[in-house]
């Protein structure tokens, strides 16, 4: 055992946890590596439009992810009225409001004041983030309280509330996450210093995907503590030189493969083996980089469709071409049969094929169809997803298909 695995952590409650390097999907030089690939490709072929677009829309989704992470019932419309206060720099002011109105507060009022704290408090670190070689644990505290803030006032309207206890560690051993049960309140403090120290000593991207498990594993927060290490990971990641755009969030890959999320996270608390979350986190990182390849990709090719016809039957028609490379003539039709007629969609399909929109090929008995444009990201796509496939057992079909 000794030979094969190590302990990060040698005294506190961590000091149960162990790490399998060898076991783990990638280096961190090949994590970084695709994130280098990945800037060159910004400076040199992202259009600037389309890169607003993206950081605007990351900062959106990464805070409705981390919101969903907690159960939040808020739809992404709802969240983005919410995050429209922000762009305008208003106070969200419609709980006081309320409550000096004398009304009741409900659960989707929760979920917006959550919400707006999220997004709140990511926008205010992507300007001025933490660094890892100066972050305390006074840091998380306040991080925590910006989260957290006026949602205690909750626990009197809703049921099953867990109080947040804004700003401060937990104070009981009440807690439990399924059946794991996190360190006994005395030891967090030791516990998050000896986590603070390891990490700056330890300034890799494994090193921070170890700090996010160790730190949830503590559970420090009577409340949040999700929120707390995704938020962390994040700024810490962007620390290290990844992401300086600030064009991807691994929160949202969390969203989107919820399910994993919670099974990994839990595997790695009950088993104390830091391997199946940190593999889970690395997972994510390179993939939630190839998926803004993939959005590049999209976005080029419904301008390429928007600018060749106005017609917008055709477009209709098209439209599973701007996620998808090339489609079977069968494939194509089922997304657009609840919206047109079979002869209305052959029609407006053969009209596209006449003037040169999209290209036609047949094999054997089977017809193809691809729009008659070509970009960067597409060899770029196939090499990385190439590389992913022979790192990991599963990759999203989202993801994994041009």
């Amino acid at each position: 055992m000794n030979k094969i695995a190590s302990k990060p952590f040698a005294h506190t409650f961590l000091s149960q946890f162990v790490l399998i390097q060898k076991l783990l999907p990638f280096s961190d030089d090949e994590i970084k590596n695709i994130d280098t690939e990945l800037a060159e490709y910004e400076q040199v072929f992202l259009n600037p439009d389309i890169e607003k677009n993206l950081i605007s829309r990351n900062e959106l989704l990464a805070s409705f992810a981390i919101s969903k992470a907690e159960n939040s019932t808020l739809t992404l419309q709802e969240a983005q009225n919410v995050y429209n206060l922000l762009l305008t720099n208003e106070e969200y002011t419609f709980i006081s409001d309320k409550l000096k109105r004398k009304e009741k507060l409900t659960q989707k009022d929760y979920d917006k004041l959550e919400f707006y704290n999220i997004a709140k408090t990511f926008r205010s670190l992507n300007e001025a983030p933490f660094s890892i070689d100066t972050i305390m644990a006074d840091d998380i505290l306040r991080l925590h309280q910006s989260l957290s803030l006026g949602l205690d006032v909750f626990e009197k309207y809703l049921l099953d509330f867990t109080v947040y206890k804004s700003g401060k560690f937990r104070d009981n051993d009440a807690i439990r996450v399924g059946s794991y049960i996190p360190a006994p309140f005395e030891d967090i403090d030791k516990g998050v210093e000896e986590l603070l120290s390891y990490l700056k000593t330890n300034k890799t991207i494994t090193g921070v995907a170890i700090f996010h498990t160790g730190l949830y594993a503590l559970h420090p927060f009577n409340n949040g503590n999700k929120r707390v290490c995704r938020m962390l990971e994040h700024i810490f990641l962007r620390d290290l030189g990844l992401n300086q755009k600030n064009l991807y969030s691994t929160s949202y890959y969390y969203h989107k493969q919820k399910t994993r999320y919670y099974k990994y996270l839990l595997y790695s608390l009950e088993r104390r083996n830091l391997n199946h979350f940190v593999s889970f986190v690395q997972e994510a990182l390179v993939l939630s980089m190839i998926g803004v390849l993939k959005l590049s990709l999209s976005a080029k090719r419904n301008e390429f469709l928007s600018n060749q016809t106005d017609d917008e039957q055709v477009r209709l028609a098209l439209k599973p071409l701007i996620k998808r490379r090339e489609l079977q003539f069968k494939n194509l039709f089922v997304a657009a049969r609840s919206k047109m007629a079979r002869q209305t969609f052959v029609n407006q399909l053969q009209k596209a094929t006449d003037e040169n929109i999209v290209l036609k090929r047949e094999a054997g008995r089977t017809t193809y169809y691809s729009l008659n444009f070509n970009a960067p990201e597409e060899e770029a796509l196939s090499g990385w997803l190439t590389f992913a496939k022979k790192k990991l057992s599963y990759i999203p079909d989202d993801i994994k298909l041009l």
